[in-house]
């Protein structure tokens, strides 16, 4: 009844105030807002507007060019005024062998991370399924060393660029490629993760990733691929991390909410430790660069 009521008088008043109106005046012009003139920028624009992305990211650790283990995280990701503030994905990893695929559930929100797994099930009590524990740190919400979804280190992935050209579609969008590599060391000025990792290999061997990335029209990223070398010794062999992500739906406005608090319980009154589900790639790496020294 009410909208009727403001339509109704927005019909009579309209009339008579162009009626009033000097017949020199003009409308004022309206100033369209700029376009992003980066991604740094665009991404920027997506954490005030507080928007999500939809993202599916295949990790992988080969050795002489076959799969040793492969980790697949898809979800969505919220963002707040600095960056990724809560995410809701699904990972399924295969570390090789007769185990098969493990799966996780992982809910992050308010400073806490929600799991859910086939693998806790037995250490769970009757009508639970969730275990809440703390949120992870360092900052990365992908599992890549390279987190173009934070500004410092996308920019610093912009700034080693070295060809663009065109990217054809990806998702439906029109995209221009860009290539390039940065260097561990380059990284680690812009990632406290990469930092702690580039401490904890202790070489002085010049680490470099080659990379590429496919942006939209809107600057926003699409896809995103990467790869770590770890050993190119004839002793290891050539083993490397490769990282392809895509990024889809941007802008979305997505709620994620903690799980039903009668389905939690606090990973600390569990009677054991929480099987690993995911693969430490911190731990993979540094052991790898100890065995080629």
């Amino acid at each position: 009844m009410r909208r009727l009521i403001a339509l109704a008088a927005t019909a009579l008043v309209a009339p008579a105030l162009a009626m009033a109106a000097p017949s020199t005046a003009h409308a004022a012009p309206t100033t369209a807002k700029a376009a992003p003139k980066n991604a740094v920028e665009a991404l920027r624009l997506q954490f005030a507007k507080k928007t999500t992305v939809r993202m599916d990211e295949d990790t992988r650790m080969k050795l002489d060019g076959k799969d040793l283990f492969r980790y697949r995280q898809v979800g969505v990701l919220r963002f707040g005024k600095s960056g990724v503030d809560a995410y809701d994905t699904k990972t399924v990893s295969n570390f090789g062998g007769e185990g098969g695929d493990s799966t996780v559930r992982m809910i992050v929100v308010d400073g806490k991370a929600y799991l859910k797994s086939p693998l806790y099930d037995d250490l769970l009590p009757a009508g639970r399924t969730w275990v809440r524990t703390s949120a992870p740190s360092g900052g990365n919400s992908t599992s890549s060393l390279i987190d173009v979804l934070q500004p410092k280190v996308l920019k610093a992935v912009l700034g080693s660029t070295k060809a663009k050209g065109n990217g054809g579609k990806v998702g439906g969008a029109r995209t221009t490629l860009l290539r390039g590599s940065i260097t561990l060391a380059q990284l680690a000025k812009v990632s406290p993760t990469v930092a702690d990792l580039a401490k904890s290999l202790k070489t002085k061997k010049t680490v470099t990733l080659p990379w590429k990335m496919w942006v939209g029209g809107d600057q926003l990223p699409r896809r995103f691929q990467t790869v770590f070398p770890l050993s190119t010794s004839p002793l290891v062999g050539d083993i490397s991390i490769t990282t392809d992500a895509r990024f889809t739906s941007w802008g979305g406005k997505v709620a994620i909410k903690a799980p039903p608090a009668d389905l939690v319980v606090d990973e600390k009154d569990l009677e054991g430790d929480l099987p690993e589900t995911t693969p430490d790639f911190t731990t993979t790496i540094t052991g790898m660069a100890t065995r080629e020294r």
